[in-house]
């Protein structure tokens, strides 16, 4: 007798209405790589992260705590700090970042004879000007005293009231009259011999009254004290400093009125009466 095969029944879980089966193996895509997912990242943190980054440092720099308030100056010792601030120009009540530092620099250098000067922010509201002067080591006679630095750059700035602490410099007509080369290395010479006697015989150094430069044959200082001169000349000067000091100490003990003595030929002292 033949039987009847039995269908095998289904192990398929069924659904419940309004849902679909789910096919095998169904993709809705295909999927990105790990490094590419790594590198769309990498790409969006840093574009992104600069424009937000930039954009809220504009922010942050446009507050009213970076408005210029103040304008202040360093390193002037004979240049008037006022006089720095009125020539600066600076602009109060801007913004601190919208300050341009070269023109106020150009102004500067036009207006005052100083070595250098350097702008520069101090936040939030400050503008700091520092200058780094020429010193002046003497004072040139001419109708008015006007100071002058060791490499023979007049000084405007500094004038008769430094005349009790620097040498006065005589032989030089006016400032441009220093323009003739000849001029200004008569100029030069007479502050290397300061120089020189201020190395060698401090003492001395600080008893000058005056330096003439006129004549270089006949180069040499002029003692506050006594009005003494003594003449020096344009070369050896290391030989005659050192017997400088002891020649001058010597001419109060001679008993004669001596208007000047003259060392130029060290060995032979020659002196001159009044």
């Amino acid at each position: 007798m033949l039987r009847k095969k039995k269908k095998p029944v289904s192990k398929t879980t069924s659904w419940k209405s309004g849902r679909s089966k789910p096919t095998k193996n169904r993709r809705s895509g295909k999927r990105m790589s790990g490094f590419g997912r790594f590198l769309i990242l990498a790409l969006l943190v840093v574009f992104g992260g600069r424009f937000v980054a930039g954009a809220i440092l504009e922010k942050v720099k446009s507050h009213p705590v970076f408005t210029v308030r103040r304008v202040v100056v360093e390193g002037a010792d004979y240049l008037e700090p006022e006089g720095i601030i009125t020539a600066a120009d600076v602009e109060t009540g801007v913004n601190i970042f919208d300050v341009t530092f070269e023109p106020i620099v150009t102004r500067l250098d036009e207006k005052f004879a100083a070595e250098d000067f350097t702008v520069f922010r101090r936040l939030p509201d400050t503008i700091t000007i520092r200058v780094r002067e020429r010193k002046p080591v003497a004072l040139l006679n001419m109708n008015e005293l006007v100071g002058v630095d060791e490499e023979g750059v007049p000084l405007p700035h500094i004038g008769a009231s430094m005349a009790e602490t620097l040498p006065i410099i005589t032989g030089i007509r006016n400032i441009s009259s220093l323009a003739d080369t000849t001029v200004r290395d008569r100029l030069v010479k007479g502050i290397r011999l300061l120089d020189s006697i201020s190395e060698q015989s401090p003492s001395v150094y600080g008893r000058i009254s005056e330096v003439d430069v006129s004549d270089m044959t006949e180069l040499g200082i002029t003692l506050i004290d006594n009005g003494l001169e003594v003449i020096i000349g344009d070369d050896e000067w290391s030989r005659k400093i050192s017997v400088l000091e002891k020649v001058i100490n010597k001419v109060p003990e001679n008993g004669e009125k001596i208007k000047a003595i003259d060392i130029r030929f060290a060995e032979k002292i020659f002196f001159r009466k009044k």
